[in-house]
């Protein structure tokens, strides 16, 4: 048995990546052995019909009894439970500090704008249904910071293990947001959990639910093998990499995300025009790319249309595109300049700092200015992402860092051909035209600044207009790359017999030296 712990899992309630893989994953793993779910139940924002409560039961936490409540579904042969305390707010707004009154920010997708605290509760509580429901894991899967307020409760953990023999594993989903925690808070905790707590500060000067699991988990993965390498080596912009030290096994596993084609697939998308595959492509996109003018106010025209669809924020690389800290008037004329190049530019996705913030209000003006060759949609839902993969011919990904990224593979399935930065996932999964022309599979923009963005789109332009049959056999490959979960699910499903191995063997160092994916 396979216990996940998250924040989020699609299709029930998703922010982001985190919300896809988990609600992939587990399906995936479930061909193979019994998946278990246990995330957060949002009051009023699930996005879910046909649920069964179940029962109560109460939790203790400084001598103060607290009641959650849990609900059940199986689908796709996987057990979830959702859990929710018995203040239905708490949990329904601690996701980003989400508020039907605010503007949503891109900014805080999984930034810990609530209070540490809430996810610790959240922590106790699911070790206790799975005591509670005498449930026997192999694997305990904690999915990003969110979880891994379990290891603050070794007693409850370790009463689990009594029953059967289990491994943790962490997966880092993105390193940059991490749960922070603050010292003049441990007084609300009891003594199990701060001393914890006191102990990762004592040796660090700050701490962070991400510090606690790197310290204890017995095994610890990343999305994408480039990702855990630019970890090692410290070369991204994330605080707390000093946490990195305390890894017990002084490695990080490849675990590499893969993307759900039941859903993200251009034969199985229920919400564009006509489905295709690659014998269909040419004619299909066609008529999908029409759609699209028309539902951006362009007039149809030779030019390619180029989607950018993400968080709206530093980490996606929006800095280059149009920089909230230059002036207004230097940040449109560079942005013109990319116009220039000879694209329409869709841009999609809630942006950082909110509707009241530079990034959104810059984008809204770039578009009363260039209505001709750029949409803004400051949203994001799935049918209309559905429609502008198909209808766009190459989709942007300018990213600062990007631990995997998935919106990229959802292009190369819809035969969208990826223009991205060279970091993290991107670089494992794009294969660059100007390295590798005769088995390319997209462009980089080889440095995190404007001229290489500038150079990278003239690149992508003069290649879809003057060279049509090598963009033909770009767009082709793409399609036939497998990023597919049932290809991906097969390094998890290695790192587990690497693990039951373990169990039988003293020869620990061979085992290691055997691993496929591991740095």
């Amino acid at each position: 048995m396979i216990i996940h712990f998250t924040s989020e899992v699609a299709p029930f309630y998703k922010r982001g990546g985190l919300g896809d893989v988990v609600g992939a994953l587990p399906k995936y793993l479930s061909e193979s052995t019994h998946n278990v779910v246990i995330s957060f139940y949002y009051e009023k924002r699930m996005m879910i019909e046909n649920i069964d409560f179940k029962e109560s039961f109460k939790i203790e936490i400084q001598n103060i009894e607290y009641e959650f409540d849990y609900y059940y579904l199986n689908q796709d042969n996987v057990d979830y439970y959702f859990l929710n305390m018995s203040d239905e707010l708490i949990f329904s707004d601690l996701e980003s500090s989400e508020s039907d009154l605010l503007g949503e920010s891109g900014d805080r997708p999984y930034d810990n704008k609530s209070s540490y605290i809430v996810y610790l509760y959240f922590a106790k509580a699911a070790l206790q249904l799975i005591y509670n429901l005498k449930l026997l894991p192999d694997f305990l899967l904690f999915h990003d910071w969110h979880a891994c307020g379990c290891f603050a409760f070794s007693k409850l953990m370790n009463e689990i293990y009594s029953r059967k023999r289990y491994s943790t594993i962490l997966i880092i989903h993105n390193y940059e947001y991490q749960g922070d925690i603050f010292p003049d808070t441990l007084e609300f905790l009891n003594e199990e959990e701060s001393a914890e707590i006191k102990e990762i500060f004592r040796e660090y000067k700050t701490a962070s639910l991400l510090s606690i699991g790197l310290k204890n988990a017995d095994y610890v993965g990343t999305v994408s093998k480039n990702y855990g390498k630019e970890l090692l080596t410290g070369n991204l912009p994330h605080k707390g990499l000093a946490y990195l030290k305390s890894i017990k096994k002084k490695k990080i596993f490849a675990l590499p995300n893969g993307i759900d084609q039941t859903i993200w697939s251009p034969e199985k998308s229920p919400y564009i025009p006509g489905t295709y595959n690659k014998s269909s492509v040419n004619i299909m996109k066609a008529k999908a790319k029409e759609i699209l003018l028309k539902r951006a106010g362009f007039v149809d025209s030779s030019d390619p249309v180029i989607l950018l669809m993400s968080r709206l924020t530093d980490q996606k690389g929006i800095g280059i595109i149009i920089n909230s800290w230059d002036t207004e008037e230097t940040s449109l004329e560079k942005f013109e300049a990319l116009l220039n190049t000879g694209i329409k530019l869709i841009v999609c996705g809630r942006p950082g700092g909110g509707l009241n913030g530079n990034i959104n209000k810059r984008f809204a003006l770039a578009q009363k200015k260039f209505p001709h060759k750029f949409c803004y949609i400051p949203t994001y839902n799935e049918p209309d992402a559905h429609l502008f993969l198909a209808g766009s011919d190459a989709i942007l990904c300018p990213s600062l860092f990007e631990p995997c990224g998935l919106v990229h593979l959802y292009g190369m399935s819809f035969g969208t051909v990826p223009v991205v930065r060279p970091v993290g996932g991107l670089r494992d999964t794009v294969i660059s035209h100007n390295e590798y022309p005769e088995i390319s599979t997209g462009f980089y923009i080889d440095e995190f600044n404007f001229k290489s963005l500038i150079e990278a789109l003239r690149k992508t332009v003069h290649t879809y207009k003057f060279q049509n049959d090598i963009w033909q056999k770009i767009m082709l490959r793409c399609m036939e790359e497998d990023y597919s979960w049932e290809k991906a699910r097969h390094n998890y499903l290695q790192l587990f017999d690497s693990i039951k191995k373990e169990y039988h063997t003293d020869d620990l160092e061979t085992i290691n030296n055997d691993r496929d994916g591991m740095f």
